[in-house]
């Protein structure tokens, strides 16, 4: 593609984001690529692997107890996108740390792993843990908090809808966490997302990951019911690129704290319009589950000629 002149930056250069180098500015967002241990066996006309030039795989979100997920269907494709209620489906967080850490380790994915839990106060020791067993691994470069996950303690409500929890949360993880990123996923379904974001930033996380999923909801016509048995799932996919944008630019307009932009990149100009409004990187998601090569493609497609 041809560049614009003000696009000088190499996606897959390292950067420096709070006390990591990461290897590069294009990401796989969570829930999209798995754990990032699918797909190295292929190849395509254009790329050996899925993974060249990625900066990092977000892993799909572990919680602290393993997870089978929502009943059947989870995923409906829209003409715009997808709508999921996957219901956080995941080996769980003692699996993962015995099975699936050391296996990206060992296949040289960098990698930030995504973690929810049922309380603020749970991700402490989380955190901890995950710091215990991976201090030494040299692919791990971070954390992200998944906070648009249920407080079991309040009622079943996102606990990351407020400015108060989002702190909370940030705030049990970050002593936890010395020379590694912490990221935080906001949600847009809130009327203030600058606020979230701020709140964030004062409690000590390095960057926020902007967007999470919108909730949405489709019929089935055959039926006059939702097609998702939970009735509400999180819409993705190219129908929110636009949210995603106003989102990330109200963040970095009004809370002065790096973004890593998520939502509806499907290709290398999609991402250019996130870095354009200050993303230090980008996540892509929807699209990488219909193509796996979709991320190396957005990242082969965005570096400047020699």
């Amino acid at each position: 593609m041809n560049l614009p002149a003000w696009w000088t930056t190499d996606p897959c250069a390292a950067f420096q984001l709070g006390p990591r180098t990461f290897p590069g500015r294009i990401w796989t967002a969570s829930g999209c690529f798995a754990y990032g241990l699918t797909a190295h066996d292929i190849a395509s006309p254009d790329l050996p692997t899925p993974y060249v030039g990625l900066g990092a795989v977000v892993t799909k979100t572990v919680t602290p107890e393993p997870r089978s997920g929502n009943p059947m269907p989870r995923l409906a494709e829209l003409p715009t996108g997808a709508i999921n209620s996957i219901g956080l489906e995941n080996v769980g967080f003692d699996a993962f740390l015995a099975e699936t850490l050391p296996a990206l380790e060992a296949r040289g994915v960098p990698n930030v792993v995504s973690l929810a839990a049922t309380t603020p106060e749970h991700f402490g020791p989380m955190v901890e843990k995950l710091t215990a067993r991976a201090s030494g691994f040299a692919h791990w470069h971070g954390v992200e908090l998944n906070l648009s996950c249920p407080n079991v303690a309040e009622g079943g409500h996102d606990f990351g809808s407020t400015p108060e929890a989002v702190a909370r949360c940030v705030a049990a993880a970050r002593p936890h966490l010395t020379d590694r990123a912490l990221l935080v996923k906001l949600t847009p379904n809130t009327g203030r997302i600058s606020d979230l974001a701020r709140a964030a930033a004062d409690a000590g996380c390095d960057a926020v990951s902007a967007i999470n999923t919108v909730v949405g909801l489709e019929v089935d016509l055959t039926t006059g019911r939702p097609v998702l048995p939970r009735r509400y799932g999180g819409y993705s996919g190219p129908g929110i690129l636009p949210i995603a944008l106003a989102k990330v630019d109200e963040i970095v307009q009004k809370a002065g704290v790096p973004v890593v932009g998520v939502g509806g990149i499907g290709s290398a100009e999609d991402a250019l319009r996130f870095f354009a409004l200050g993303a230090v990187a980008v996540q892509v998601g929807t699209s990488q589950m219909k193509d796996p090569f979709n991320a190396a493609r957005v990242a082969r497609d965005l570096r400047p000629e020699v």
